[in-house]
């Protein structure tokens, strides 16, 4: 936590340093995301190794009640249970839209959300004048992907019930690769999909195949294949880790609502997230594909140009989805 806050501080310096000088580029992207990268590599956001002391502490961190950092948030918060899990609803203190978006937040299936999560999540709800619903789903390595399953559909399926207003489903990271599964789960099995899918950096494929990732792995300051490979094998429990729910590049792409995905150059989901994006268009399936050079994972989350132009792109298909 010391880290996390720490660099939150520092990311907050280097987006008033980086929105002063926004003209300035280095490289072909400004001078905040270069700054950026290198306090990630300081302060090594990395995952820690996967081994027994750090699946412990997290199984022992996990079942605490997850409680949101106080003092950081401008919108209106609240929660409640669902499916045995925290459920945080987050709204515009004043002017409020007809849809609601449920967000599925990033943390390689293992880790809570962070303070970067909520300060993106408390921008967006500011600037789009949203609903946000927040579900703390059950992790790894105590749950595997069925129990967040179970849980995320008794959320969805409530969500429907409450309300005729439309829903949107958004997630980043693993929560993107959650999203875009379960997306992919609701349509196999008839149930009423979202209006719309917007994910960041998702995680498409936990065996970590792909021929090129090595070569982006060079170039990402976050996050270690090995890790990844460790705790995608841990979250797929007893089954295939290349089973749709776990790994949704290898799931039904057909009768998805339409599905927006933004990605950096500079990480490691950038190689899936292509393939992806290329079988979407071959099925002919309806999608925008947002590819950010030399940006790095979530990057929206980020106080840097680049990010607020990934935001203000994602408020706009958030109004156009009615």
């Amino acid at each position: 936590m010391k880290k996390m806050l720490k660099a939150t501080a520092l990311l907050a310096g280097v987006g008033a340093l980086s929105y002063a000088g926004r003209a300035v580029l280095i490289e072909g992207r400004s001078v905040g995301s270069r700054l950026a990268e290198d306090i990630i590599r300081i302060v090594n956001f990395d995952l820690e190794d996967v081994d027994a002391e750090m699946l412990a502490k997290n199984f022992k961190e996990n079942r605490k009640e997850y409680r949101i950092p106080e003092g950081i948030m401008r919108s209106e918060i609240e929660h409640f249970q669902e499916a045995g899990m925290k459920v945080y609803r987050m709204r515009p203190r004043h002017k409020r839209g007809a849809r609601r978006v449920l967000y599925l937040h990033g943390g390689g299936y293992i880790h809570q959300p962070s303070l970067f999560h909520w300060l993106f999540l408390d921008r967006m709800v500011q600037d789009t004048g949203l609903e946000f619903i927040v579900p703390i789903y059950p992790k790894t390595p105590e749950h595997s992907f069925e129990k967040a399953y179970s849980a995320v559909a008794a959320l969805y399926q409530k969500l429907l019930a409450d309300s005729s207003e439309p829903l949107v489903l958004m997630g980043d990271s693993a929560g993107g690769g959650l999203a875009i599964g379960f997306s992919q789960w609701l349509s196999e099995e008839g149930l009423p999909m979202p209006k719309g899918i917007i994910v960041i950096s998702p995680w498409l494929d936990v065996t970590m195949e792909h021929p090129e990732i090595a070569k982006y792995a060079k170039l990402d300051p976050m996050l270690k294949t090995e890790n990844l490979k460790v705790i995608g094998g841990i979250w797929a429990g007893n089954h295939d880790p290349a089973h749709y729910r776990v790994s949704p590049i290898n799931g039904p792409i057909e009768g998805l609502p339409k599905l927006y995905m933004f990605v950096g150059e500079r990480e490691i989901c950038l190689p899936d997230t292509r393939k992806f994006a290329g079988m979407l268009k071959a099925a002919g399936v309806d999608h925008e594909y947002y590819e950010y050079p030399m940006m790095n994972h979530v990057f929206p989350q980020y106080p840097i140009p680049e990010g607020a132009d990934a935001r203000r792109k994602m408020r706009t298909i958030l109004e156009s989805l009615e």
